[in-house]
């Protein structure tokens, strides 16, 4: 373990890439806890309406993080050695993907709304809430999903620093924004939980338009004008394609799983599902390492693994595993440290701050073995290991914690918090089980010269 600590440099490089990605994805998270804190002053209720709504957000942006990772194998790859064409065609299915997704999003959301509301709560208030919120937010689809193409193409070429001061920028504006429109300050009208959703939509919008100004400035090698935005070779469309679906299904039953979760927790009273909200905001404080995790994977090792250096490649992966587990003891102390006075600032009910406490503290001592899986997922998906890790992931999700969750919030009166405990500990066996995909070290290949059925066409695409 010590052997792998010794290469300076290396460590030096991951924590150059990863570090905006943690800053940035820092800055996301206290933003949401300030979002929720300002949100609690309206109610419970109002926590539980607004946590619905990015609840099924959570299920497009995962999806499309999804579909769009399958190009970002090949964008990493593609950079490493020097395909500059066949780079910018995987950020053109990127754009092609957020214009088609955010369209679905957004119709569904406004003719399926309440319905998909209702599923989690029958609280009237509650209901309310979340529909004021969606009618104004649901327009937010497009540029944010636009805003995941060009962020996590920069990501994967190891631009990883004004992604940073852009997110601090949109970060801010949205803290003001719901400083002036959820409570009318400075003359500004008072619109409460409506006023959370216009602060969301200006926010992301501006977000947008200074990520397509990086875009002219820094993205030369992804640039793309916007008639080639749907051209893409058939043969490399096919291959991205090929390694996107386990991704898009992995994530979509990913997400939909977590959300069965909150809806499961929710079973237990409103008071349950403010807890949960609570208790993910905060954790995300410290869980936001997984991002840098990911960036720093597709960088170290994808971007090696394109310049054909596998063994490289195999050396950085032990490296990285081993620098995760290591910084999540640290993290792990902070959020249990966190966990007895962070719930102060809420204005919520004793029951719901002992609830979330205790989910925090279970978050806490659960965050090396998350953290470890995380660098083994991010690690296997950069070799296209695609539908192992669909397996591993959803796969075990859908087949263990979905059936106990299931049971035990519709056929026992078991507590929120150990309904909440046993599903995390079920987190561990899928550890044991990447690992072991890991070591199979089908992962290690280069997928600019071997994807799948296409490796020869590849090869030779406009060669």
């Amino acid at each position: 373990m010590t052997a792998l600590f010794k290469d300076k440099v290396f460590f030096r490089r991951v924590l150059l890439v990863a570090s905006p990605i943690i800053l940035q994805q820092l800055l996301t998270s206290s933003v949401q806890l300030v979002d929720n804190l300002m949100v609690s002053s309206l109610g419970e209720l109002a926590i539980g309406g607004v946590s619905v709504i990015n609840q099924l957000y959570f299920i497009v942006i995962v999806v499309t993080f999804g579909a769009m990772a399958g190009a970002g194998i090949y964008t990493a790859q593609f950079f490493g050695n020097k395909k500059l064409l066949q780079l910018k065609e995987t950020f053109r299915f990127k754009l092609s993907i957020a214009i088609v997704l955010s369209a679905i999003a957004t119709i569904a959301f406004s003719f399926f709304g309440e319905s998909l509301i209702r599923i989690f709560t029958k609280n009237p208030t509650t209901n309310q809430w979340g529909l004021e919120y969606l009618n104004i937010a649901k327009w937010v689809m497009l540029p944010m999903t636009l805003s995941a193409a060009v962020s996590t193409s920069f990501r994967e070429i190891g631009i990883t620093k004004p992604l940073l001061y852009i997110s601090l920028i949109a970060i801010l504006l949205n803290v003001v924004f719901n400083y002036l429109l959820i409570f009318g300050n400075l003359g500004f009208p008072k619109l409460g939980v409506e006023g959370a959703a216009y602060a969301t939509l200006f926010s992301r919008g501006i977000e947008f338009v200074l990520l397509f100004v990086l875009l002219k400035l820094r993205g030369q090698v992804l640039n793309t004008k916007i008639k080639h935005v749907f051209k893409i070779s058939p043969t490399l469309l096919k291959a991205i394609i090929l390694t996107s679906i386990p991704l898009v299904i992995n994530e979509f039953l990913f997400s939909f799983g977590q959300t069965f979760f909150m809806q499961s927790y929710a079973t237990r009273g409103d008071f349950a599902l403010a807890a949960i909200t609570i208790t993910m905001a905060i954790s995300q404080l410290v869980f936001i390492t997984f991002g840098g995790i990911g960036t720093a994977v597709a960088v170290m090792i994808g971007g090696t693994l394109g310049e054909n250096k596998l063994e490289e490649a195999k050396e950085n992966s032990k490296k990285i595993l081993a620098f995760s587990v290591v910084f999540s003891f640290v993290l792990g102390a902070i959020l249990f440290g966190l966990s007895f006075f962070i719930l102060d600032i809420y204005d919520i009910s004793d029951l719901t701050r002992r609830t979330a406490q205790f989910n925090i503290r279970v978050n806490a001592f659960m965050i090396p073995m998350i953290s470890l899986y995380m660098a083994l997922f991010f690690t296997l998906r950069s070799g296209g290991d695609t539908k192992a890790t669909m397996i591993i992931d959803s796969g075990y999700l859908w087949t263990i914690q979905i059936p106990v969750v299931y049971y035990l919030s519709r056929y026992t009166s078991l507590e929120v918090i150990y309904m909440f405990l046993i599903i995390q500990l079920l987190e561990i066996p899928k550890v044991f089980l990447a690992f072991y995909r890991y070591r199979k070290d089908f992962w290690i290949k280069n997928l600019s010269h071997a994807n799948l059925q296409n490796a020869e066409k590849l090869m030779h695409l406009n060669e």
